[in-house]
C-alpha cells in the first residue's frame, strides 16, 4: 500500500501534530473505506450481471411476468444505478411488456430506454426497430414509419428497416411507393422469402403482372407450405391470359395440404378455405373461356361432391347453366337456372331468367327442340323434318343458330335459341334466302320468343309467317 498512499502526504492533511497511534488507526480506516468501495464495485458488477442474465433467461423461456416484476424490483431498491444498467433493465421490461401485448407500457420503456442511449449504434437501431414494430400494433403508422426512417438514416440498408417500411406502405395503399423499398432490400438480401413474397404481390396490383409472376414462380418452386403464393401465382396467370396454367395452379390449392401456421407473412386477409372455394369456381370459369365444356362440368360434377359453402354451390350450378346454354342445351339450361332460383331467387341473374321464361319450363318435350345433340333419332334436324310433315324440303343452310330449309317459293327457317331473334340475324338469314336459285315469296320462321323489337320492321318479317309462344308450344308438343 505504500505505492498507494503516501504518510508524508497525510501528514500534510492530518497535521505532523498527530500522534503515530493516531496517524495509524486513520491509515487502518482509509484503507478499510477504499477495500469496501472497492468491495461494492466489484459485487454490484457481479450483481447487475446476474439480473441481466436472469432477465434474459426468462425472457427467452416465455416467463414475461417475471421479467417485469424482477425488472421493476430492481428498478425501485436499486435507487444509485449506473447508466447502462438502467437501460438494459428498462430494454427488457419493455420487451416483456410488448410480448404480453401490454404495447402502451412497452412503448413507454422503450422511450426511456432511447431518451439515456444517445449512441447511434446496433442497439439503438433496435430499440428505434423495436418501437416501430409496437407502433404498428398501436395503429400509430406514421410513428412507425418516423422510427424506420430514423434507423435508415444512420443505416441505409438495413433490412429489417426496408421491410417495414415497404410493408406499411403497402398495407396503406401505397403499393408503387412500396415496390422502392422491397427492391432494394432485395438487392441486398434476395433470400429474404417474406420480402419477395410482398413484392410479388405488390407487383401484381400495379399490373406488372410477368415480374410478379417470375417472382411467385420462384416463391412456389422453393416454399410449398404458403396457399396464398399459389393462389396469386395463379390470379396472375389468369391476367396474362396463360388460362391453362392457372388452371393448374388452382387445382394446387384445393388439392395439396397446406399448413397455414407456415405461411410467409400474409399480403391479404383471404383464408385457406374461402381461396378454395373461390378456386373451384374459377377453374369452370376458365374452362367456358377456353371453350372446353365438358372439361368444365367434369369438375362441376367433381366440385359439387366436395364439402363447401352454400354460395359455391350456387356458384358452380350457376355456370353449369351457363355451359349448357354455351352447348346449345337451353332448356336444360333453364331448368338448372329455376333450380337455383327454387334455392335462392336473388341469386345473381337467375330471378331475370326464370320471370322471362317460366311459361316454358312446364313443357319438358321443347328440350328435343332446344339441343345440341346432332346424332341419333332425337336430334334437332329429325325434329325440323317432322315439323315439315311429308313433303320433301331441302336444307339449304345450317348453323348453330338457324336451320332453313326451301321447296320453291316456299322457305322454312327454323331458330335454335329461345331468347328472340336479333336484327342482324334477320339480315343473315335474309341474304342467304336471296341467294338461292329460285325467288322466296313465302317464309316461315319458327321461333318461341319471336324476335326483338327493334327487328320489328325489318323487311324479311313483311313476307314471313313468325310462329312463335303458344303456337310455336303447340306445333312442338304435337310431335309427341
Amino acid at each position: 500500500m505504500t505505492n498507494l498512499i503516501n504518510l508524508k502526504s497525510i501528514e500534510k492533511i492530518l497535521g505532523s501534530g498527530l500522534g503515530a497511534d493516531i496517524q495509524f488507526i486513520l491509515l487502518l480506516s482509509l484503507f478499510a473505506i477504499f477495500l469496501f468501495l472497492l468491495l461494492w464495485f466489484v459485487v454490484s458488477i457481479f450483481y447487475f450481471q446476474k439480473v441481466e442474465n436472469i432477465l434474459h433467461k426468462k425472457l427467452k423461456h416465455g416467463e414475461y411476468q417475471d421479467v417485469i416484476n424482477i425488472a421493476l424490483e430492481f428498478m425501485n431498491k436499486k435507487k444509485r444505478r449506473k447508466k447502462q444498467e438502467t437501460e438494459m433493465v428498462l430494454y427488457y421490461l419493455a420487451l416483456a411488456y410488448e410480448n404480453t401485448k401490454s404495447f402502451t407500457n412497452a412503448v413507454k420503456f422503450y422511450e426511456e430506454v432511447f431518451k439515456l442511449h444517445h449512441k447511434k449504434d446496433k442497439f439503438y437501431r433496435n430499440i428505434l426497430i423495436n418501437m416501430a414494430k409496437v407502433y404498428e400494433k398501436l395503429g400509430k403508422t406514421k410513428d412507425a414509419m418516423a422510427n424506420y426512417m430514423m434507423v435508415l438514416e444512420t443505416d441505409e440498408y438495413n433490412i429489417e428497416a426496408l421491410y417495414g417500411i415497404g410493408v406499411l406502405h403497402y398495407r396503406n395503399g401505397n403499393v408503387k411507393r412500396s415496390l422502392d423499398y422491397f427492391e432494394k432490400l432485395l438487392l441486398k438480401k434476395p433470400a429474404i422469402l417474406d420480402a419477395r413474397k410482398f413484392y410479388a404481390k405488390a407487383l401484381y396490383d400495379t399490373g406488372f403482372y410477368q415480374p410478379a409472376l417470375n417472382q411467385f414462380e420462384f416463391l412456389a418452386r422453393y416454399y410449398h407450405d404458403d396457399f396464398e403464393i399459389f393462389y396469386f401465382k395463379a390470379k396472375t396467370e389468369e391476367n396474362l391470359k396463360r388460362y391453362m396454367e392457372a388452371i393448374k395452379s388452382y387445382k394446387t390449392i384445393i388439392k395439396r395440404e397446406f399448413n397455414e401456421e407456415k405461411c410467409l407473412e400474409r399480403v391479404s386477409e383471404v383464408k385457406l378455405f374461402d381461396v378454395r372455394e373461390d378456386a373451384k369456381v374459377n377453374i369452370v370459369r376458365l374452362f367456358m373461356k377456353l371453350k372446353k365444356y365438358d372439361e368444365g362440368i367434369n369438375a362441376i360434377t367433381e366440385y359439387l361432391s366436395l364439402p363447401g359453402k352454400d354460395e359455391t354451390k350456387l356458384d358452380l350450378l350457376y355456370l353449369y347453366g351457363n355451359i349448357l346454354w354455351n352447348k346449345g342445351e337451353e332448356f336444360q339450361a333453364l331448368k338448372n337456372y329455376e333450380r337455383i332460383y327454387i334455392m335462392k331467387p336473388d341469386f345473381k341473374d337467375v330471378r331475370l331468367f326464370y320471370e322471362r321464361y317460366k311459361k316454358i319450363l312446364p313443357h319438358s318435350y321443347l328440350s328435343n327442340y332446344f339441343t345440341s345433340v346432332e346424332e341419333g333419332e332425337k336430334n334437332f334436324e329429325s325434329l325440323c323434318k317432322k315439323i315439315l310433315g311429308k313433303q320433301h324440303f331441302n336444307l339449304v343452310y345450317k348453323c348453330v343458330d338457324y336451320y332453313i330449309y326451301s321447296k320453291g317459293p316456299f322457305a322454312v327457317i327454323f331458330y335454335r335459341h329461345i331468347e328472340p331473334i336479333p336484327f342482324s340475324k334477320l339480315t343473315d338469314m335474309e341474304i342467304i334466302i336471296n341467294g338461292l336459285s329460285i325467288p322466296v315469296t313465302n317464309i316461315e320462321i319458327y321461333s318461341i320468343s319471336g324476335v326483338r323489337e327493334d327487328a320489328y320492321t325489318h323487311f324479311l318479317l313483311k313476307k314471313s309467317h313468325l310462329i312463335e309462344g303458344n303456337e310455336f308450344i303447340k306445333t312442338i308438343r304435337n310431335l309427341f
